[in-house]
Parts: structure tokens; sequence; C-alpha cells
């Protein structure tokens, strides 16, 4: 009666419907949106909410200290200051998701929502009000406060709710998958086990300075030096 080599399989599980082992999971780190993608996607989103507030939000018509009428156009910056600043923080906040730490979303996530959800209620407050949002342009711009204006709002109020929208989606996609990220905890520097020549390579000689090593001396004197310690 033979044995079976080491290596063979047995009949069973070389049957046609024996039950295969189950492939291992799909480590948690990487499914869902990775940290740079939302960070890129942060970034470029309070970007274009920062941009559009540079934009003519509303058409202002009104009598300059002559009489004279004048056209003047509102950006969205005049018209609704709280949106640049939200924009601001929103950028600051997608850096900040950048960090290595599970526990900034629980920070950066709320930021991104509180800042897009602003953004849009600022912009509809502008669009929904033009008049009241020029006031302070066009009393800068003809020099008389409380003049007759005629205003008519522009489309890029709600054109800036896009990316105000976006900003918000982020922060909710942080809030949901930042747990799964891969962080790290400590951080070490590699030991150099090969004395560096100075002549070769400064750069080695001035990290072995940093730590207190004398880089001109090789491996086998510090074998002897450690040797002779021990005796």
């Amino acid at each position: 009666m033979t044995s079976p080599q080491p290596g063979s399989q047995s009949p069973e599980s070389q049957q046609p419907g024996a039950e295969q082992p189950e492939p291992p999971p799909e480590p948690a780190a990487s499914r869902g949106p990775q940290r740079r993608h939302l960070v890129l996607g942060g970034l470029a989103a309070a970007a274009m909410l920062a941009g559009s507030t540079r934009l003519t939000w509303i058409q202002a018509l009104a009598p300059d200290l002559a009489g004279t009428p004048q056209s003047i156009p509102v950006l969205g910056g005049d018209a609704a200051p709280a949106v640049l600043a939200l924009a601001i923080v929103a950028l600051a906040a997608a850096l900040a998701t950048a960090l290595p730490s599970r526990w900034v979303r629980w920070f950066t996530g709320p930021v991104l929502v509180l800042a897009g959800a602003g953004s849009a209620a600022a912009a509809l407050g502008a669009y929904s009000d033009p008049l009241a949002a020029s006031r302070s342009a066009v009393a800068r711009a003809t020099g008389i406060t409380g003049g007759e204006i005629l205003v008519e709002p522009t489309s890029w109020p709600l054109g800036s709710l896009l990316p105000a929208a976006a900003v918000a989606a982020v922060g909710v996609i942080v809030l949901l998958v930042g747990g799964r990220w891969q962080t790290r905890s400590r951080f070490r520097s590699a030991a150099v086990t090969v004395a560096a020549d100075p002549a070769e390579d400064p750069a080695a000689a001035w990290d072995a300075l940093t730590r207190g090593e004398d880089p001109t001396r090789s491996a086998d004197e510090d074998l002897d030096t450690d040797d002779d310690v021990a005796q």
C-alpha cells in the first residue's frame, strides 16, 4: 500500500464539484474613495466656489452724484461676502483632511458640510433679494446711500450652488469612509549600518554627525571598540 506523495492532492479535492477556498477579503482600507481623491475633490470644489465670487452676480443701475445713471456690476464677493469666507474655510478643511489621522475626519467632515450648506444659503439669499445684496457695492460706486436702484440678478448665484453642493458632499463622504483610511501612528528612521565616506556622500556624513556618530570611523573600528568596552 503506497502512501500519498507529499504535495499530491486527494481524489476528493480534485473532483470538479469540490468546494474551493474563498479568496481573502479585500482590505477595508481600499474600499471607498481614497483620501487623496477626496482632498483633491474638496480643494477643486472650494476653489471653484471661491472663483464664483469674482463673477457678476447682480447688475445694478443707479444714479451718481451728478444724477447720471450708472451701470454697476456687483460681484459675488460683494453681494454675498460669506460665500468667499466659507470657501476659504473649505480650502483649509480639505487640506487638513490630508493629515495622517483617522480622527481628523470628525473635524474636517462637519466643517466641509457646514461650509457648503452656508455658502448655498448665502448665494440663495443674494439671488432672492438682490436689492439688499447690492446696496453696499452701489453706495461705494456712486457715493450715494439710499438712492433709487434698479437691480437684476444674473445666473451666477445659482451657478455657485454646484460647487457649494460638491463641498458639502465631500464632507459627507469624509465622515462615511474616513474611518477606513490607513494611518501611521509612529515614524522610525532607518538605521545606517555602513559608515559614510565624507568625500563620497556628504549628506550621509552630516546625518551621522547629527546622530552623534563619527562618519570617518569604519564599521570594523566600531566593533573593535565595542569589544574593548565589553572586556
